[in-house]
């Protein structure tokens, strides 16, 4: 049997060791960056599209959206459906109370108000001038399904011609401008008024679109008008198989100008080329008003 003199020092050896082990450097596993695959920018588009979700009609049955303005938080739910190149039909609801809807089609919308029992009416550009960007419904529908698109909107389907590929955050970047280039327009007014008369753009805006490397699926989008420093980003994960297409379950976007505005969009029950009914009533009782 051990004395207590010896058990001590035992006891204390051990800690010794201890410490002492437990003070050296220990081995570090050391990933290794992500070897991707320089392609150019057609190529990186090309693929993209290809592995963009195909349907004629998109239903999204059960939308959650938390919306954070000047650190106060607002929840509403809905659901919203695209027929391709056609209507966007959104519901909102507050609890179990419906709030409104909407309709936007190729050059116009409809918005029903149901507490106040009101219809408003107007031109799609009203969005751009609410928002500070230029929306139409080819962008609206591109967002909501979560497809690769450019501002452009070039007739001549060159809309990435002026585009560049790099390779940031390990995943494809695809920019509409160079940084370099928005540092020399913000020396020289002049040089941001002749690149704007060239592309014929009421706003300048860069566009930057990243895409992941391995599915080819749109990550993340940022946008900033470089006439008034308003910008939008948008964060897409959550990603789900819907009939073996890839879709996000998740979206997350900051809208930054005068305030700035968070928004969770939360997806789920979604389905492809099943929906029929686009219909869309309002009573006449409801008072209409015009928007412009």
């Amino acid at each position: 049997m051990c004395s207590g003199k010896r058990f001590t020092s035992i006891f204390y050896w051990i800690f010794i060791l201890t410490f002492f082990f437990a003070g050296c450097k220990q081995t570090q596993k050391i990933t290794a960056p992500k070897k991707i695959k320089r392609y150019s920018v057609s190529k990186v588009i090309k693929i993209t599209n290809e592995n963009s979700l195909k349907f004629e009609t998109l239903s999204v049955k059960k939308v959650a959206i938390a919306l954070t303005n000047d650190g106060r938080t607002t929840s509403v739910r809905g659901s919203y459906k695209i027929k391709r190149d056609s209507i966007i039909q959104l519901y909102a609801q507050k609890l179990a109370i419906p709030v409104g809807k909407l309709e936007v089609n190729t050059d116009s919308f409809r918005m029903v108000y149901f507490l106040d029992q009101e219809l408003f009416v107007g031109k799609n550009n009203y969005l751009s001038k609410l928002l500070g960007m230029d929306i139409d419904f080819g962008v609206l529908q591109a967002l909501l399904s979560n497809k690769i698109f450019s501002f452009r909107q070039d007739p001549k389907d060159k809309d990435f011609k002026e585009f560049y590929c790099d390779i940031e955050d390990e995943m494809y970047k695809i920019s509409s401008i160079r940084d370099r280039k928005i540092r020399k327009f913000s020396k020289n007014e002049d040089k941001l008024e002749r690149y704007r008369n060239r592309m014929d753009e009421a706003h300048v805006i860069k566009q930057d679109i990243y895409i992941d490397p391995d599915s080819f699926v749109v990550r993340r989008m940022v946008f900033k008008d470089l006439d008034n420093n308003n910008s939008a980003k948008l964060e897409f994960s959550n990603y789900e198989k819907v009939t073996n297409q890839w879709f996000p379950g998740l979206i997350k976007m900051q809208l930054t100008g005068e305030k700035r505005i968070e928004l969770s969009i939360e997806l789920s029950k979604i389905s492809l080329n099943d929906e029929k009914n686009f219909g869309f009533s309002v009573s006449p009782k409801y008072k209409r008003k015009l928007i412009e």
